[in-house]
């Protein structure tokens, strides 16, 4: 397997919440619209979870690691008061798909934060995703912010769609595979 989506938080932990929205269900719809595309464009990808259920963070892991994948998406929704995608990379990794993904929602109208990685005080890689999934390089996409104005672009299932169809072009440019416009858009 190339590719594994891991659709954030699921099950009893909600992750983050506004305006009556779950990030967990928006992370399942995301990981599972970049998996069907990719399984389309001929790519090989799977999910660490494919329904709403509860992952501790050593199961989720644990199934990155032993998919056999080379690259990880992370994918998320954020909270807290801010605005724009943000794309995070391992201490590790030189950060140039994340530049790719940046470049392709600002394409579809997203705006976006950052493209940057994030320590410890003692040199390791701050965020769980990338200081436990070994080597598979594994990036955490956020979206945008349930709880300020990039709500009112997020809560339209379209423009959603549009985020993680950008998501399959950065991978497509990455990958260095031709990229087709979706055959017939999945029903979630």
């Amino acid at each position: 397997m190339r590719w594994i989506q891991d659709p954030g938080h699921g099950g009893k932990d909600s992750g983050a919440y506004a305006y009556g929205q779950m990030e967990k269900s928006w992370t399942l719809e995301a990981a599972l619209y970049v998996n069907y595309r990719l399984l389309e464009l001929g790519i090989s990808s799977g999910l660490t979870r494919s329904r709403d259920e509860t992952l501790v963070p050593t199961k989720r892991t644990i199934a990155v690691k032993k998919s056999g994948a080379i690259y990880c998406i992370s994918h998320h929704f954020n909270a807290g008061g801010g605005r724009g995608a943000e794309f995070i990379h391992s201490i590790y990794a030189d950060g140039v798909f994340e530049e790719i993904l940046r470049k392709e929602f600002e394409k579809v109208g997203m705006k976006t934060r950052r493209v940057f990685t994030r320590k410890t005080t003692n040199g390791k890689d701050y965020y769980f995703m990338h200081r436990e999934t070994g080597r598979v390089r594994t990036t955490i996409i956020e979206y945008g912010f349930l709880d300020s104005s990039d709500y009112e672009m997020l809560k339209n299932k379209s423009f959603r769609f549009k985020l993680y169809e950008a998501v399959v072009i950065a991978i497509c440019r990455h990958d260095q595979i031709a990229y087709k416009e979706i055959s017939e858009m999945p029903t979630y």
